[in-house]
């Protein structure tokens, strides 16, 4: 019995994760610009804690595992943010990505 409760409640950790904070590599004040889009639609549950990144058709390769992201663009290099919810993500990209994605259209190639 202990076993299943200490399941239970490991899952249930899992699934109220925070999402991952990806940051620009700009001055302050710009830095979480992609951190506030994330938050928000993960919060209207639209993507999960680690969603795909595609940076001008290529998706941005970074390790699930950190909490912290870096994004090698500033604010002001970024034209378009959309997102795809998880559902779009799995059926464009691949079934492993299963938290949705970020798009982003850059006024440069990173």
């Amino acid at each position: 019995m202990k076993h299943i409760l200490l399941l239970s409640l490991s899952a249930i950790a899992i699934g109220c994760s925070k999402p991952k904070t990806f940051l620009l590599n700009d001055m302050e004040k710009n830095k979480y610009y992609i951190s506030e889009f994330v938050n928000n639609t993960f919060e209207e549950n639209e993507i999960g804690a680690a969603p795909l990144i595609v940076i001008n058709g290529k998706p941005l390769i970074y390790d699930k595992n950190k909490d912290t992201i870096i994004v090698p663009l500033k604010k002001t290099d970024i034209s378009n943010l959309e997102f795809l919810n998880k559902n779009s993500s799995r059926i464009i990209y691949n079934e492993k990505e299963n938290d949705g994605a970020i798009i982003i259209t850059s006024k440069i190639q990173p």
